[in-house]
């Protein structure tokens, strides 16, 4: 995975909380990568390719550092605990559909997905409207680097959550 693909643009000041991690693989989170809550555990994990989605996952928020799991033992994560309304900033999952504002402008209120192609965490801003997108586009970024600024749905986290597990 790659470290630092989604960024945290506001709050500045954000909590961080320590979470345990599952036994498995070597250091399965990297900092900047999305960690959900594992339904029915006490564990977290790295969340999936098409994720926030709205009344199936539990987003707990972005790593703020690698796991200490490895394959023989469980391990522990620093996560930025997200509750809703919070901006992260990532890459279009193709740069040419957010490399102008006109473009990243047209997206704005769209609700959008991460993608995780080849290890790395984008936007799928291409996919269009996904009513159950966890993120809403907030029609900003930074068109020098393709990148599109999202909010945070509060019914995508885990503080938020209304799903009955």
């Amino acid at each position: 995975m790659a470290t630092g693909d989604i960024l945290i643009v506001e709050p500045k000041n954000i909590s961080v909380q320590t979470f345990q991690v599952a036994a498995g693989a070597a250091s399965t989170i990297q900092p900047g990568e999305p960690v959900v809550a594992t339904p029915g555990t006490a564990t977290v994990a790295l969340a999936a390719d098409a994720t926030p989605s709205v009344g199936t996952d539990y987003l707990i928020g972005i790593a703020a550092n690698d796991s200490t799991d490895t394959a023989a033992a469980a391990g522990t994560v620093d996560v930025y605990v997200l509750r809703g309304g919070e901006v992260l900033s990532l890459k279009s999952k193709l740069a040419a559909s957010a490399d102008t504002l006109a473009e990243i402008k047209a997206i704005a209120n769209d609700f959008l997905l991460m993608d995780l192609t080849s290890e790395v965490w984008t936007l799928d801003v291409a996919a269009g409207h996904a009513i159950a997108g966890g993120l809403i586009a907030t029609g900003e970024g930074e068109p020098e680097n393709s990148r599109v600024y999202v909010r945070v749905r509060a019914a995508a986290t885990l503080v938020g959550s209304d799903i009955a597990a």
